[in-house]
């Protein structure tokens, strides 16, 4: 689409003008509004200025800074509001939320346009001018970025792979090659939910062939490209994929389970020590304020808005010895008694945090599921147990089938709490939505389910089709 150049284009001179010394031979030949993207793209100082620019693209409150953290659990029934709040999430209503992460991922420079800049990337860096070695683990990066975010879009707009109903099996719009001008701008179809995965599980595939293990856990490295893969066919509910995925995963990263009086700390440390890929924020520079951040939304400290809270359902589900229950800290706010989490505690600086994308726990909890599913009851009770034990809560025993999958999925929703993930975890496993406050019960039938692609978008695109009921 033409807007993508337009993002490009924006993106793209500011990463230029980031560039130091080994960029201003270009810069001096040329003017910079008319620096010939081919040349730009081989030089490794803008290109590494590039792919910074796309991390920064998941750390807006549109993405991973807030909503796709918080609203994926208020749609569902881990959170629910004060009754004195800001307004903001006030349509408590499954998807009404997802509309706006919907527009800027779809819109906006939170994927588009940072796919496109990933795209210009990699058409840049195999004839950079650095070593081999610098080559792969920057296109590894890069290739573990564009599979995140083609993930992420796929479980808003799609339904999974198993799960489809009544044969919408539309993904999303897929694009690996540069939009470098009008003529690339072309409209296309949205590829079938298959085609999307397919697309997602060969960057991810890709990107792991490429990463180091070593690399910091705050960008893309190879533990965090399997643990996401293992993500993907967890969704994909290829059971044996991704049980092999998560434990290499486990086997290759540095992070481990934090224990005991450790889990609240790990919080506060970064990198978080279970974390195999989180988003860094440099307060100076990256913080959400008190307007947008984690912190705000769901911490009671001066200034904040602290709108976030558990149910009672979710809170009551912790063992009174819980560690995580710990986390909760029991408060009044303008007359009401609530309890606020503490994961987000402004440790970077004010309202400002680092985002857990994947944790080891959760990928001993794929790990777990996947098991489950694949009837080896004994591998999954072992995994499940040691976050239970390291929780300090009774374990699990006797469970099998259907049973212990509940189990597994009753426990992501203790430990994955305000991480994004219980409404994706209800849709993937087709369930009806259950939601404090709602009248009734929202059944996966329900068009509401999937997003809706902003209207702007369809006006546009001919070509592209709307997901039902909108």
């Amino acid at each position: 689409m033409l807007k993508y150049k337009n993002i490009f284009i924006f993106c793209f001179v500011s990463f230029l003008s980031l560039c130091s010394v080994s960029c201003s031979k270009i810069l001096d030949t040329q003017p910079r509004q008319s620096v010939d993207s081919e040349l730009a793209i081989k030089d490794i100082t803008g290109l590494r200025s590039l792919l910074i620019s796309c991390y920064d693209g998941l750390q807006g409150a549109g993405y991973y800074g807030q909503r796709m953290m918080i609203a994926p659990d208020i749609m569902a029934d881990n959170l629910r509001l004060t009754n004195a709040n800001s307004n903001r999430y006030f349509q408590e209503r499954v998807n009404t939320i997802f509309t706006s992460v919907a527009g800027n991922l779809w819109s906006n420079v939170f994927a588009y346009g940072t796919i496109n800049n990933l795209n210009y990337f990699l058409a840049g860096i195999d004839n950079a001018n650095t070593n081999e070695a610098e080559k792969r683990q920057l296109k590894g990066e890069a290739l573990f970025l564009r599979g995140l975010i083609y993930f992420d879009m796929a479980r808003i707009f799609s339904y999974e792979p198993t799960k489809v109903i009544k044969q919408w099996d539309a993904g999303i719009v897929l694009r690996t090659t540069p939009t470098k001008d009008a003529s690339d701008a072309n409209f296309r179809q949205r590829a079938t939910v298959v085609e999307t995965y397919q697309q997602i599980e060969k960057d991810l595939k890709e990107s792991i062939e490429l990463l180091s293990s070593t690399t910091t856990r705050q960008r893309a490295n190879k533990a965090a490209a399997q643990a996401i893969l293992a993500r993907v066919y967890l969704y994909w509910e290829k059971w044996a994929d991704a049980v092999r995925l998560s434990t290499e995963a486990l086997n290759t990263t540095q992070a481990r389970l934090a224990t005991g009086a450790g889990y609240a700390d790990a919080f506060r440390t970064s990198p978080n020590p279970e974390s195999l890929f989180e988003i860094n924020y440099v307060q100076a520079t990256e913080t959400l304020g008190s307007n947008e951040s984690m912190q705000s939304l769901t911490t009671q400290v001066t200034g904040s808005w602290a709108d976030v809270v558990p149910t009672d359902e979710l809170f009551n589900l912790y063992e009174a010895n819980d560690v995580r229950r710990a986390m909760y800290v029991s408060a009044t706010k303008q007359g009401e008694r609530v309890n606020f989490i503490q994961k987000f505690t402004g440790a970077r600086g004010p309202w400002t945090d680092n985002i857990p994308v994947i944790r080891f726990s959760e990928v001993l909890l794929i790990r777990a599921e996947a098991y489950a599913a694949s009837g080896q009851a004994e591998l999954a009770l072992a995994d499940l147990n040691r976050i239970r034990q390291r929780s300090a809560a009774t374990l699990v025993t006797g469970l099998s089938g259907d049973q212990l999958v509940e189990s597994i999925l009753k426990e992501r929703r203790l430990e994955l709490a305000f991480e994004g993930h219980r409404w994706f975890d209800l849709k993937r496993k087709g369930r009806d939505i259950t939601k404090a406050g709602l009248s009734a019960t929202v059944p996966y039938t329900d068009v509401r389910i999937l997003a809706p692609i902003p209207i702007p978008e369809i006006q546009l695109n001919p070509t592209l089709k709307q997901n039902p009921g909108y």
